[in-house]
C-alpha cells in the first residue's frame, strides 16, 4: 500500500506542479513559481520513493543478511538534499524580487489557483498519513513531510497574494517567500536527520531501552545482563543482550525464559517488527573482562 501511495502522491505532484507554473507565469509571483518547482520535485521524489519502497521491502538474502531496509535511511538523505535545493532556490528568487520590486498581475486567478491547490494537497495528506498507520514507512514519513510544507507553503503564499491585492504592497510576496525557504530548508534538516540516525544504526529511546531492562531483570532467574545494544530501521526494532543466569541452571529453562522474555518484549511493543538475539552466560563475564583489562592495563 505504501508504493501505492508514493504512486499517487507523485501523479498529484506533477499535476499541481503544471498548474501552479502557468498561473505562476501569468501572474509573474516568484512565490507561485517557486511552490511549481517545489512540486514538480516533489514528484521527481515521490517517484523515487517507489522505487525505493519496492527495493526495501525484499527479503533479506545471502549477501545481504538484513535486507534492503536502510536504503530508507538513504533515500530520505537524498531527499532532504533535493528539498534544501528548493529552500535555497526559493530564498535566492525572494531575495532577488526584493530589490527588484517587480509587481504581479492576474491575482484573482493567482488565489483560485492555490485555494484549488490546498484544497488537493490537504486530502493528500490525509490520504497518506491514513496509509503510514498501516504501515510505517521512513519513506512514507519523508514524503508526509514534503506535502505538509507544500501545504503549508501554498497557505501562506495565499495569504501574502489576498494581502498584495488588498494592500499593492508587493514586497509582502518576496517575503513570504523568504519565510517558505527558510521553512523548508528546516523540514529538509529533520528529513536528513532521521535518516542519518539510520544509517549510523542510533539506538532505541533511552527509555524503551530502560524498560526493556526492568522487564528482563524482573525475571528472578536472570541475576543481571549487559551488552544490551539496540537499533531501529522504518519497520524493525533490533536487540542483543547477554543474560546472566546461575551456573547451575540447565540450558533448557535459561532457553525457555529467554524465549518467554523476547515474548515480552514483542508484546509490550508491538508497534515494530522485533528481531532479538539473547546470549545466555553462566557468570557476568563482561565484569571479568573489564578485570582482565584493568589488570593488563596496570
Amino acid at each position: 500500500m505504501a508504493v501505492k501511495a508514493t504512486i499517487i502522491a507523485s501523479l498529484i505532484a506533477l499535476f499541481l506542479a503544471f498548474v501552479k507554473f502557468i498561473v505562476g507565469l501569468l501572474s509573474g509571483s516568484v512565490a507561485l513559481l517557486s511552490l511549481a518547482i517545489d512540486s514538480l520535485l516533489d514528484s521527481f521524489v515521490s517517484i523515487l520513493n517507489t522505487l525505493a519502497l519496492k527495493k526495501a521491502e525484499q527479503n533479506s538474502n545471502e549477501k545481504y543478511n538484513f535486507g534492503y531496509e536502510k536504503l530508507e535511511g538513504l533515500v530520505s538523505l537524498i531527499e532532504a538534499f533535493i528539498i534544501s535545493g528548493v529552500g535555497l532556490f526559493i530564498l535566492f528568487q525572494s531575495l532577488k524580487k526584493l530589490f527588484t520590486k517587480e509587481e504581479i498581475s492576474f491575482v484573482i486567478p493567482a488565489l483560485l489557483t492555490i485555494l484549488f491547490c490546498i484544497f488537493v494537497s490537504l486530502l493528500l495528506v490525509f490520504y497518506l498519513n491514513k496509509i503510514l498507520k498501516k504501515e510505517n514507512s521512513l519513506i512514507l514519513k519523508a514524503d508526509i513531510l514534503h506535502y505538509k510544507v507544500d501545504l503549508l507553503t501554498n497557505s501562506a503564499t495565499f495569504l501574502a497574494l489576498l494581502l498584495i491585492y488588498f494592500s499593492e504592497f508587493y514586497i509582502i510576496d518576496a517575503i513570504f517567500g523568504i519565510l517558505i525557504s527558510l521553512y523548508t530548508i528546516f523540514g529538509a534538516y529533520k528529513i536528513a536527520k532521521d535518516g542519518f540516525e539510520m544509517l549510523l544504526d542510533k539506538a532505541l529511546d533511552k527509555e524503551i531501552v530502560d524498560e526493556i531492562k526492568n522487564l528482563i531483570l524482573a525475571n528472578d532467574e536472570v541475576k543481571t545482563l549487559h551488552l544490551l545494544k539496540s537499533r531501529s530501521t522504518a519497520k524493525t526494532n533490533y536487540l542483543s543482550v547477554h543474560l546472566v543466569f546461575s551456573p547451575t541452571i540447565s540450558l533448557l529453562k535459561a532457553h525457555d525464559i529467554s524465549h518467554q522474555l523476547e515474548e515480552q518484549i514483542r508484546t509490550k511493543f508491538s508497534d515494530k517488527k522485533w528481531e532479538i538475539i539473547m546470549h545466555l552466560d553462566p557468570y557476568d563475564d563482561f565484569k571479568k573482562d573489564l578485570n582482565e583489562n584493568s589488570t593488563h592495563s596496570a
